[in-house]
């Protein structure tokens, strides 16, 4: 196995349970530096459980973590995390929220500095005109675009995305996927390593170079497949093309396999069948 530090984030043999009951079992995993990774799986696989591991809000039963070469044992601002519920302070203005985090984070830095830098951000994500505002005053995409700017703005090398779309509408799901996907791909030297917890099979194609699938009972890599569409990429260019569709059609089969295993050990357990 080649060492740690020649990859952004590097997994060895690492197990996860709470209590008697194993979620994630020998995962084995490494990320190269500026890569893009979907992870993908049913319900209870335990994706959101990994990239918690991968965050250091939690630590594993077993095995280590590292990322960019040092072993992983508690958050760090080399490691940003998006949620999926936002997580802004809602009396805080967006602005507000940004300069926060920034003075936090980087505390020598004078707060108008980190005004210019949350402004630049902002922007970046479509919201030059709405940092005065509240989360509150915001649809449910913009507060999920001011979250990915303040990841951003941290400047970490690391961002860890947790179903960032999932609460959001179709249309709105597909222009977030389309702003990340341009802000990642135009980043040059500034590009982000990215883990990208989704249940979307498209919006995994779309944007990673691999996808991991997620096994049940417990939770374990099933299979990781590249992602060989070409970029720059667009949905434009992607989906519908044959590749894209070939590559969905070995992902359903995959997540189709997934879910019915964990049916039939549910079936086991509980002694019932259909």
């Amino acid at each position: 196995m080649s060492s740690p530090e020649n990859h952004a984030i590097r997994l060895e043999h690492v197990s996860f349970a709470y209590s008697v009951e194993t979620v994630l079992s020998e995962i084995d995993l490494a990320v190269d530096e500026n890569d893009f990774v979907a992870v993908i799986g049913p319900s209870g696989c335990g994706k959101s459980t990994l990239l918690r591991l991968v965050s250091g809000l939690i630590l594993p039963s077993s095995g280590e973590i590292f990322a960019n070469g040092k072993k992983v044992e508690a958050p760090g601002l080399d490691r940003a995390v998006v949620f999926q519920d936002y997580s802004l302070f809602p009396w805080i203005t967006c602005m507000g929220n940004l300069v926060l985090a920034l003075e936090q984070s980087r505390p020598g830095v004078s707060k108008k500095h980190c005004r210019e830098i949350a402004e630049e951000y902002l922007a970046m994500v479509g919201l030059a005109g709405s940092g005065g505002k509240i989360p509150g005053e915001l649809s449910g995409g913009m507060r999920q675009r001011v979250a990915i700017a303040r990841a951003l703005a941290l400047n970490s090398p690391v961002l860890l995305m947790d179903e960032p779309f999932g609460a959001l509408d179709a249309i709105t799901r597909a222009r977030q996927q389309d702003m990340l996907l341009n802000i990642w791909q135009t980043s040059g030297g500034r590009r982000k390593t990215v883990v990208f917890v989704t249940h979307d099979v498209d919006e995994a194609l779309i944007l990673a170079n691999r996808v991991i699938v997620l096994g049940v009972r417990p939770g374990h890599i099933a299979v990781d497949i590249p992602v060989p569409l070409p970029r720059p990429r667009s949905r434009g260019n992607s989906i519908g093309s044959r590749p894209f569709l070939l590559l969905r059609e070995q992902l359903m089969r995959e997540l189709d396999l997934a879910v019915s295993t964990q049916l039939n050990l549910a079936e086991s357990k509980d002694g019932s069948g259909i």
